[in-house]
């Protein structure tokens, strides 16, 4: 994984970021050889295989199991080895193309609010979710419309 954490390196992660990713990928590679798991069998299921488990794996902390963040980490380690072709990648589905309004709105976020791409692009997905309720003209929308249609998508967007 030395590969890894160098790319991550080359990208520019602090030391601690890269450490930390560097901790994954050493805990998922002993995770596969207990489990058994050949690398050219890790498949999108290994990943929540591996959440699941309830660590017994030497030299990492006995947990019930691994955090959120930690199996995002352990799923870009798979990303990686899939990007290198050791491992055959299914291809992601098309996401659907967000309406143009969207894009200005991410646009906007990323230019006036402190924001990182993954929220922008957390923030687009929801507001694409609620496009269809809310209808195509945005001078219709009002603050008891979007309230309305929040409500009954059971999105908890702070808005």
């Amino acid at each position: 994984m030395t590969v890894f954490t160098r790319h991550l390196t080359v990208l520019g992660h602090k030391s601690l970021t890269v450490s930390g990713y560097g901790a994954a990928a050493r805990h998922l590679a002993q995770w596969l050889t207990l489990t058994k798991i050949a690398v050219v069998d890790i498949d999108d299921g290994v990943a929540d295989q591996f959440a699941r488990h309830r660590c017994r794996c030497r030299g990492i902390r006995r947990e019930r199991g691994v955090s959120v963040k930690y199996v995002s980490r352990v799923r870009r380690v798979i990303e990686f080895i899939g990007e290198r072709g050791i491992i055959q990648r299914k291809p992601k589905p098309a996401l659907p193309t967000p309406h143009r309004r969207v894009v200005e709105f991410q646009d906007w976020l990323r230019q006036h609010r402190c924001v990182t791409e993954l929220t922008i692009d957390r923030h687009g997905r929801m507001v694409m979710r609620l496009l269809p309720a809310l209808g195509i003209s945005p001078r219709s929308w009002n603050a008891q419309l979007i309230r309305h249609v929040q409500r009954r998508s059971g999105s908890h967007w702070p808005l």
